[in-house]
């Protein structure tokens, strides 16, 4: 896909007044072209090769559910995102859309805002899909051939295996999509960790509409099957898969197990690596704490020993001035004499002691810093 600047956006509604709007608020970002219906915007989809396409859902001749299931079956254009627009949300409306593979939905009148933003989501979207689907590809490959030989018990061991070694949530989303792509199944999941909730696809990250559809799954029970489409409801993982072989009523019913099983065991094991965070964020916070209080003491005892050398010099200091007055009386000298001397003695330690000015204003930071720190250790 190109950049943002260059992608070409493909507008198909047979309502003039909405490809106007469309067109008017997409221009300033990407080129953009536009088709009268269905049928003109598959067309024109073989033409142009667009980025991304907006349909309508509601057109004569090709609605746009029908124009999804078409791009979709077509080799060459397969790989197009398709937001889907229509003049109110419902739930019906939502499910089809991602039956026919929709990778976004708007509803009418046109936010700018939330289209500009969808539109941007989408394209985004689309380009990481394609940088992963390379490395998505090969590792299933590498895994089919792996465990070609294996039974779907052997599948299900396996997986489980693999969920043990994953350290982060989305590692475990990759997993789970894996092992969906080893049963033949497509669908999404949603994965709420200490931090972010992931939500993946086989391809990659999920569109929106998978995201909506699985903000449903999260209000159901815990196993719900309707038509071809099966929803895994956990508490922090939610799964949908779309595409369950309701043809072999036999195989049908033992992936349902399946599922169920790989689905708690990967809740088991993100419910893990969520206590390990935890308990990582403790340790730290433990240490961190420790620290404050060895340093605490240190500085504690660094300010009460300067505090205290400071009392024993002037202590020091009036002992000497009165031995000093008591010897002086010995030597014969006037009392002008023994009070110049004295004054030298005392103007001398002035001088000394002014210099304990700065120290003085170092301890009481320091007596400061002690009392944050205390403060700091207790809450």
């Amino acid at each position: 896909m190109s950049t943002n600047e260059q992608a070409l956006i493909l507008i198909v509604d047979d309502d003039a007044i909405i490809r106007q709007v469309v067109s008017r608020l997409l221009a300033e970002s990407y080129r953009v072209e536009v088709a009268t219906d269905g049928e003109a915007g598959l067309a024109r989809a073989r033409e142009l090769r667009p980025d991304g396409m907006i349909v309508d859902i509601q057109m004569p001749k090709m609605g746009g559910f029908e124009l999804c299931e078409a791009l979709h079956a077509d080799f060459e254009l397969n790989e197009i995102p398709v937001m889907l627009m229509s003049a109110a949300e419902n739930k019906d409306e939502l499910l089809k859309a991602y039956d026919v593979g929709g990778d976004g939905y708007i509803t009418k009148p046109i936010d700018p805002k939330a289209l500009r933003a969808k539109v941007a989501h989408m394209l985004e979207t689309q380009r990481e899909r394609k940088a992963l689907q390379e490395q998505i590809s090969y590792a299933t490959s590498t895994a089919f051939t792996a465990m070609s030989s294996m039974s779907e018990t052997g599948l299900v061991m396996e997986s489980i295996k693999q969920f043990n070694l994953c350290e982060t949530t989305r590692d475990l989303g990759e997993q789970i999509m894996l092992a969906l792509g080893q049963f033949e199944l497509e669908g999404a999941v949603a994965l709420a960790g200490n931090d972010e909730t992931v939500t993946l696809n086989r391809k990659g990250p999920a569109t929106d509409v998978e995201r909506s559809v699985l903000q449903h799954v999260a209000s159901m029970g815990r196993i719900q099957q309707f038509s071809r489409r099966l929803a895994l409801n956990f508490p922090n993982i939610k799964l949908m898969v779309s595409n369950m072989p309701l043809d072999d009523e036999d195989r049908c019913g033992r992936l349902r197990d399946h599922l169920a099983i790989l689905t708690e065991a990967a809740e088991t094991r993100l419910e893990a690596l969520k206590v390990k965070a935890s308990l990582l964020s403790v340790q730290r916070k433990v240490a961190i704490v420790n620290t404050i209080q060895s340093l605490t003491g240190a500085l504690l005892e660094i300010d009460n020993q300067q505090r205290e050398g400071k009392a024993n010099r002037t202590m020091i200091f009036n002992e000497t001035m009165l031995r000093l007055e008591e010897s002086l009386s010995a030597f014969g000298l006037s009392d002008r004499q023994e009070q110049n001397l004295l004054n030298i003695v005392r103007e001398a330690w002035e001088r000394v002691a002014a210099t304990y000015g700065d120290e003085a204003d170092l301890q009481d930071k320091l007596s400061r810093i002690v009392r944050d720190l205390q403060q700091a250790a207790s809450s």
